[in-house]
């Protein structure tokens, strides 16, 4: 059975996210074009690249299999919650590609809640699996990344619709980059998006 925190997770991640589309939209950055700039815009291309790769990689291991068997290889052997690591990669790297860095600050206090719906998927995983969760949750980290635990199978079962969708839903902030991208060109050469507030930093 799911939790509260898991029931509303989509729910309060397109919250969280649009809040978050909010404050670079309407926000201006107090660095202009300094090296700096440059050096947070380079960083956070890397990082949304890097989550979305990363996001196909658990999802390509993980399709087809959750709450069937338990996924202990691949992305899922260096952490228990590749998918959520990949997706704060990819959150940072929006930030940091707007040269906006305080609005992690600001959301940071936000990622409270992904502690309570890992806890209850966790409560789940081992209900389903018992001893098998256990002795894993004992290996493999809950979030830090280890590549000393890496495994992986020779070859595994790839569904071609499970594929297809990781791949559009790992694709996400690609597209939201995009998407900010455009409103930022329209924010600098047009007056239809006002910039309300100079971020501290």
């Amino acid at each position: 059975m799911h939790t509260a925190a898991e029931r509303y997770r989509l729910v309060f991640s397109w919250l969280l996210g649009l809040f978050v589309v909010f404050l670079i939209i309407f926000s201006k950055s107090p660095y202009g074009e300094t090296p700096l700039y440059e050096t947070m815009e380079l960083s956070g291309y890397a990082l949304i690249v890097l989550a979305t790769l990363g996001r196909i990689w658990a999802t390509v291991y993980i399709g087809g299999r959750k709450d069937e068997e338990l996924c202990q290889d691949g992305p899922y052997s260096i952490s228990r919650n590749p998918l959520y690591v990949f997706s704060l990669f990819g959150a940072a790297g929006i930030i940091l590609a707007a040269q906006k860095p305080a609005i992690l600050v600001i959301i940071l206090p936000f990622f409270v809640y992904y502690y309570f719906v890992i806890r209850g998927e966790e409560a789940r995983l081992l209900s389903f699996f018992g001893q098998e969760y256990a002795d894993y949750a004992k290996r493999v980290g809950r979030i830090m990344p280890t590549f000393k635990t890496y495994t992986s199978q020779e070859s595994f079962t790839v569904y071609p619709k499970v594929l297809f969708r990781s791949m559009i839903h790992a694709s996400i902030f690609m597209w939201i980059f995009m998407l900010l991208e455009v409103l930022e060109y329209c924010k600098e050469h047009t007056s239809l998006i006002p910039a309300l507030f100079t971020l501290p930093f």
